[in-house]
């Protein structure tokens, strides 16, 4: 876990700014900006722009909202309950929430003034725009994640060949893979940090956002559900057969095509090969071989299953580059 890093040293950064700018324009209780700043510095930013106007347009309707209050209640505690009783319900009903706190926050400043005023107003206004406006400018800069994602999807690719070559050699051997649970809990590791950071590139792009990385770390989760049905089927086994080496064989040739698109089309045309010959083959003679053989192409089903759902987003994103 990273304790400082780019979201960190901007939040910093922005307090200061915020408050010092705050100081220069004269504003008062310009230590607020810095908090607004700090509430507003985001992940993505998309998310940060539509927070910002999330709370931009909280702020200005709890501000009014505040102002009517006191000029006609007075300035009491119980008028500042009486805004929160109004406004809350408000930012909850119309998913403001937001900027709630904020204007909670600015409100109080009203309060401790004990008047309204037209320059007192703006001065709230004043806060708002700054320590959102610094907030903003700093999130334009987001560090990009192209290479961590790029090392995530060999990560997962190079997990999903350990485990389908372990199913092909399961096959043959009937030894137990020690690591197996292992291997499974980091594969699920790498596909949710792999999707948390496909989906912060993708909100970092304003302009021109495109899910090809979304639907890659999706199609990869999709066929991790797949190998956690593949391995359920091992301990169904009961028997080899003829077929045991043929699809043991045929597995290290997925296992060989997962990350190599050029592959993927070829192995598929195997597939259909190894039906064609399956069908040739002699009908099984006892109950047992019968359930092992329909075992095994269950086994071979999921094996297309995992393998189609790759041909499809390759189909969807041809013309893309990876």
């Amino acid at each position: 876990m990273k304790y400082v890093d780019h979201k960190v040293i901007k939040t910093a950064i922005g307090t200061f700014i915020s408050i010092y700018l705050a100081d220069i324009f004269g504003i008062q209780f310009g230590a607020t900006a810095g908090i607004v700043t700090i509430i507003s510095i985001q992940a993505t930013k998309k998310e940060s722009f539509v927070i910002a106007f999330e709370r931009f347009l909280a702020s200005l309707i709890g501000l009014f909202i505040a102002v009517i209050s006191f000029q006609i209640f007075g300035y009491s505690p119980l008028t500042f309950g009486l805004f929160i009783l109004i406004f809350m319900p408000l930012c909850l009903k119309f998913k403001l929430f937001q900027g709630f706190l904020c204007t909670v926050v600015l409100a109080t400043h009203i309060l401790s003034l004990k008047e309204v005023s037209f320059p007192i107003v703006m001065n709230e206004v004043y806060i708002l725009f700054l320590g959102i406006g610094v907030a903003l400018i700093l999130n334009m800069y987001m560090p990009n994640m192209g290479k961590e994602l790029e090392i995530k999807r060999k990560n997962i690719d190079i997990l999903m060949k350990t485990l389908i070559n372990y199913f092909g050699d399961v096959l043959i051997t009937g030894s137990v893979f020690i690591d197996e649970d292992k291997v499974f809990k980091e594969l699920k590791k790498e596909l949710d940090e792999a999707r948390e950071i496909a989906f912060q590139e993708y909100n970092n792009d304003l302009f021109d956002s495109s899910r090809q990385n979304i639907d890659f770390v999706q199609m990869k989760r999709n066929q991790y559900k797949i190998l956690l049905r593949m391995r359920k089927h091992f301990y169904r086994f009961y028997l080899s057969s003829a077929h045991t080496p043929i699809i043991s064989e045929f597995a290290g040739k997925v296992s060989d095509a997962i990350g190599v698109d050029q592959l993927y089309q070829g192995v598929l045309v195997e597939l259909e090969r190894i039906r064609e010959v399956f069908k040739k083959m002699p009908l099984p003679q006892s109950r047992v071989e019968f359930e092992s053989r329909a075992t095994l192409f269950q086994f071979l089903n999921d094996i297309e299953e995992f393998l189609e759902m790759k041909k499809d987003y390759m189909e969807k994103w041809r013309d893309s580059k990876r």
